[in-house]
């Protein structure tokens, strides 16, 4: 399989997270740029899909900050170190609400992560969004 170079692509949200991690280590951009141009994308395509829950970009770049410093050092904290995803909003993330999908429930938040999501921090990843879901994930479109 035939995988680009990072200096090939002219958007960095076409990268892969492989791709992305050889970027970071060459100083080629940092997850800083990597996490803004997805938020451009968001700003230019979210209204149109509605596929986000709990968009943080905020919080996103303060954690895309944080591990910018760390590469910048050449020490990042994870194998995924500044790599931005989303989840599903029916993974718990500690002090969001779960609402899976449904309008019918309480939403309170999560005490703790659940262990996808506690893995992806562990990894350094930058969870910048939940992404929305049928009602209890029924649907299997």
């Amino acid at each position: 399989m035939h995988r680009p170079k990072a200096d090939a692509i002219t958007s960095l949200h076409d990268l892969s997270a492989v791709d992305l991690l050889a970027g970071y280590r060459a100083k080629q951009f940092s997850p800083s740029e990597v996490l803004e141009e997805i938020i451009s994308q968001v700003a230019t395509w979210e209204p149109h899909i509605k596929a986000l829950y709990l968009y943080d970009p905020d919080g996103a770049r303060k954690v895309a900050k944080a591990a910018t410093e760390r590469w910048q050092q050449a020490e990042p904290a994870g194998t995924l170190d500044g790599v931005p995803v989303t989840i599903k909003d029916n993974v718990a993330t500690k002090g969001q609400p779960v609402p899976l999908g449904s309008a019918s429930v309480k939403l309170a938040p999560a005490e703790k992560d659940a262990p996808p999501a506690a893995r992806l921090r562990e990894a350094g990843c930058v969870i910048f969004s939940k992404t929305t879901m049928p009602d209890y994930g029924m649907l299997s479109s």
